[in-house]
């Protein structure tokens, strides 16, 4: 017997990154007619999310001026001041913008192939009622993944640059699994 997803999901796009090891701002960068992170937030409105979090905080005016973002009433900004001491302020200051959530779809600002279609089945796997739903590939766990509210506070416990995944890893034997390729995100110019 399957079970109804989470009705208010929200998707938080963490985006707040210096881009060191690309050496520029790896969000603006053009991929097919668009930003990098225009094709990172896309597919979370084109999957029915309720709202859209994108999490920025290196340079974060330049970052939100040229991301052309779609035109989406669903999309907002929180700006992390606190990104520099790592992945996880940005986390938490994520899920305090989405602190009226069921579930959080969480992803990164830079994965230029991830599709609606990924996102809709890790919503769909939610309604098994696991506490969260992750996408795999031969045994690694990848991005976005879906926390449902049980999670929430332990999230908001990470330190440092530990992230999402953290969690997953610790959570993974309750886990709805959801087989795909994974996006993949770029990180230097070799990627």
């Amino acid at each position: 017997m399957s079970l109804d997803p989470p009705s208010r999901i929200h998707g938080i796009v963490l985006a707040a990154g210096a881009s060191t090891r690309m050496g520029r701002l790896t969000t603006l960068l053009p991929v097919r007619g668009a930003t990098l992170l225009a094709s990172a937030v896309t597919p979370l409105l084109e999957a029915g999310l309720e709202r859209v979090v994108v999490v920025l905080g290196h340079q974060a005016d330049a970052v939100r001026g040229g991301a052309g973002l779609p035109e989406d009433p669903r999309v907002a900004f929180c700006v992390n001041d606190d990104w520099p001491s790592g992945l996880s302020s940005s986390l938490r200051a994520g899920l305090e913008a989405c602190a009226d959530a069921d579930a959080v779809v969480i992803g990164l600002g830079d994965q230029p192939k991830l599709s609606a279609e990924v996102i809709r089945s890790l919503v769909q796997a939610a309604a098994s009622g696991a506490p969260l739903a992750v996408p795999m590939r031969t045994g690694r766990v990848g991005h976005p993944i879906l926390f449902q509210r049980e999670l929430f506070g332990e999230l908001g416990q990470l330190s440092g640059d530990a992230g999402a995944r953290e969690v997953a890893r610790r959570h993974i034997d309750r886990a709805a699994i959801v087989a795909c390729e994974l996006p993949g995100d770029l990180d230097t110019e070799a990627d």
